[in-house]
């Protein structure tokens, strides 16, 4: 895990990266709009996030015109992962990162693109609901899936594309809201679901 820049542990927000390191983040923020975060959650809390995951009920959830997919109910999983969010050392990470305002709060929810089900993500960019300023998504798939990639685009810009394929377990990523940008997530296919945290780090 030499390339973990932030872990998530049982303990708390542990920052690995040095001050060389954030600063070539925040540069390849500024200038994809998105950076990864390979192996932010530890091993075992991933597992422990896993079984509560598979003990708990999905239900149909649908954004109008946006996407439908799975997501789970409340949950020990849930909480583990809102505890680990709205940890003040993540939003000072994320804020050195993006260089966004103060951030009051992570909202975010479990979600299942089943490859069986037409569960889909329309080109959107979250600003609707208002005071969102980063959005981070987190694999808690247990087996590879095919498709299911993240893409981020500029609307004056709509054939740059940036895509992410976020498939290893206990991964994540960082991406910026704004009115300007754009943002989707491309069906799964084959036979494995994903199964994601994703969210908002919202401004006070």
């Amino acid at each position: 895990m030499d390339d973990a820049v932030v872990v998530a542990t049982r303990r708390g927000i542990v920052v690995r990266a040095d001050a060389a390191r954030v600063d070539m983040l925040r540069d390849a923020f500024a200038r994809r709009h998105v950076v990864r975060l390979p192996h932010f959650l530890e091993e075992e809390l991933l597992a422990r996030v896993q079984s509560s995951v598979d003990e708990g009920t999905f239900t149909i959830r649908e954004d109008a015109g946006i996407a439908v997919e799975l997501c789970l109910e409340p949950s020990r999983a849930l909480d583990i992962l809102m505890f680990v969010m709205n940890a003040p050392q993540m939003f000072d990470f994320v804020r050195a990162i993006s260089g966004c305002a103060p951030i009051e709060a992570f909202a975010g929810r479990v979600y299942r693109f089943d490859p069986s089900v037409a569960h889909h993500d329309s080109w959107h960019d979250d600003t609707a609901a208002g005071g969102r300023l980063v959005g981070c998504s987190l694999n808690l798939s247990r087996e590879r899936y095919c498709g299911g990639a993240f893409q981020l685009r500029e609307k004056a810009r709509p054939d740059d594309v940036v895509e992410i394929d976020n498939n290893g377990a206990g991964d994540a990523f960082l991406f910026r809201i704004a009115t300007e940008l754009q943002h989707r997530v491309l069906p799964v296919t084959g036979t494995n679901a994903k199964t994601a945290f994703a969210g908002w780090f919202v401004e006070k």
